[in-house]
């Protein structure tokens, strides 16, 4: 079994391959491919691999059992990382930061508004000064 395969795939390409040789007539008893099937779970199957193992060393486990016990596992580990998947969402939200593009711009919006607020100020006192003047001239 592949990391990235399911165990439904899994056990119908492991069912193909038994009724294959079934027709060559080579049987496969149920202990054989329960047997057979946990030893080709991937490693991140691990501990159920152990599980599995010590339960097919005990008792006779039934091959239908078995392919149910898989699925259950399956579908709560993909329940296990979507809710993992969730979590890291939320721990690891992006907060907006400045970058020093953005620090450079604002320097540079920062001046250009200074500059103008000069130009505004010298323009006033220019004003000022030639009402000063021509009501010095009226006088």
């Amino acid at each position: 079994m592949d990391e990235n395969e399911s165990s439904d795939d899994m056990i119908t390409r492991f069912t193909e391959i038994t009724i294959s040789l079934s027709s060559l007539s080579d049987t496969i008893d149920n202990d054989q491919k329960v047997r057979r099937v946990i030893r080709a779970l991937p490693p991140s199957w691990e501990v159920k691999y152990t599980t599995l193992k010590e339960l097919s060393d005990k008792e006779e486990m039934n091959f239908m059992g078995l392919i149910g016990n898989m699925k259950t596992h399956e579908m709560k580990k993909k329940v296990r990382e979507e809710k993992a998947l969730t979590k890291k969402k939320l721990a690891f939200k992006i907060t907006p930061t400045i970058s020093n593009d953005d620090k450079e711009n604002e320097q540079e919006d920062d001046k250009n508004s200074l500059c103008e607020e000069r130009e505004e100020n010298v323009t006033q006192k220019r004003e000022i000064q030639q009402y000063k003047r021509k009501m010095i001239r009226k006088r």
